[in-house]
């Protein structure tokens, strides 16, 4: 039972995968040029990467363990995740912090 689970997280992480490219790829996503008057553009510009490192880190904190991989590459891949939550924690006070200014 905890198998499928896993499973159905790893097809979760595919679908925000899939979500943040094509988010990426519509005018909603992409950034428009900013000039020095506006820096509130930078929420524009990074809109798809929340869905892209969230599916992310869902594929690299299952899939390698549910496909046998070895205890090195779990753990990797398991850091690469870490790595990706941090980034966007980050990404996602910068833009907090552009937003209230």
């Amino acid at each position: 039972m905890l198998q499928v689970q896993d499973w159905l997280l790893v097809g979760l992480g595919g679908v925000f995968v899939i979500f943040g490219l094509a988010l990426r790829l519509t005018s909603r996503g992409k950034a428009e040029p900013a000039n020095t008057a506006s820096q509130h553009r930078f929420g524009g510009a990074i809109q798809w990467m929340y869905p892209l490192f969230t599916g992310l880190c869902l594929l690299f904190g299952q899939l390698p363990r549910l496909l046998g991989a070895p205890y090195a590459a779990v753990g990797f891949f398991d850091a690469m995740g870490l790595l990706l939550a941090i980034a966007s924690a980050v990404l996602m006070i910068r833009q907090l912090r552009l937003r209230v200014r």
